[in-house]
């Protein structure tokens, strides 16, 4: 049996990437010891493409900000109200109140779209590759003098293959236009530039240092470091049927580190009460932390 990380999410992560990462979010824990740097040094020799991957994760690492050594993890477990039962209630009502418009249905419509969970690749007339996030939908609108493409909904991630004409993403009222570039595009604004040119109006973007992270979901992960917990449930809420909330906001600041599975989204949430003493109750369509 091969050296793996003591620390992981609870469905194994397979390839060597993901296990090099995986290796990276214990050794800065706070939580390593001696024995498992040494076996994270075993498991780093075990070949040429061990090495590889382990050097690639501590660059990914690296780029992606590491906060100081168990800034994430040495959080002391978090004491809970009392009373949460209220708080569920409340989000019960907000339920129900919302069920029709917090997460829309994809737009079925689209030219192309993603069911919730569903990752779908594309190849467009000109060679250009799209590859459709979870809830995603896509409408083409080439013509003689551009190529011309509105992202209805969710998140696409954009290979463009070489043409005279210009490459232009719709989406948010703002018009994204790549040259030989991948770049990722969401619904709501938000640009990674991974390579190549991009600009958004006149605005030039550089390449994003943490562009593999941001963009990891194309590999069907979820990378976090040191992200506020609010936000981490707001992102696995794209990826499942109804909603996460929290009882106490005073939770949402709590920073969470860690490469989770996509396949298995419910698989983060078991992590979280692991790793960080929280606990979820479920509910019909709601899962509540506390």
């Amino acid at each position: 049996m091969t050296d793996t990380p003591t620390m992981h999410p609870p469905q194994p992560l397979s390839d060597l990437s993901d296990d090099a990462l995986d290796w990276q979010v214990l050794l800065h824990s706070g939580h390593a010891t001696a024995a498992d740097q040494a076996r994270y040094q075993r498991w780093c020799q075990l070949s040429p493409a061990h090495a590889e991957a382990a050097l690639e994760a501590q660059a990914l690492w690296q780029d992606i900000g590491q906060a100081p050594t168990a800034q994430a993890f040495q959080a002391q477990p978090i004491r809970r109200r009392r009373h949460w039962a209220a708080g569920i209630a409340a989000a019960v009502v907000l339920l129900v109140a919302g069920v029709g418009g917090w997460q829309r249905a994809p737009v079925w419509l689209a030219d192309y779209y993603t069911g919730l969970g569903e990752r779908r690749s594309i190849t467009l007339a000109d060679g250009s590759r799209v590859l459709l996030n979870s809830a995603s939908a896509l409408d083409v609108r080439y013509n003689a003098s551009e190529r011309r493409v509105a992202l209805q909904a969710g998140e696409a991630l954009f290979e463009t293959a070489a043409d005279p004409r210009p490459f232009v993403v719709e989406t948010a009222g703002e018009a994204v236009q790549g040259s030989h570039a991948t770049f990722s595009v969401r619904r709501d604004g938000q640009v990674v530039l991974a390579k190549g040119e991009a600009k958004v109006g006149e605005r030039e973007l550089a390449v994003a240092p943490d562009a593999s992270a941001q963009t990891a979901w194309q590999r069907g992960k979820l990378i976090f470091n040191g992200k506020p917990l609010g936000q981490v449930l707001a992102e696995l809420e794209r990826y499942q049927q109804g909603r996460i909330l929290l009882s106490d906001q005073k939770l949402a600041a709590l920073e969470v580190s860690g490469v989770f599975d996509l396949d298995e989204p419910q698989a983060l949430l078991r992590t979280l009460e692991q790793r960080y003493g929280l606990k979820v109750t479920y509910l019909p369509w709601l899962a509540v932390v506390h």
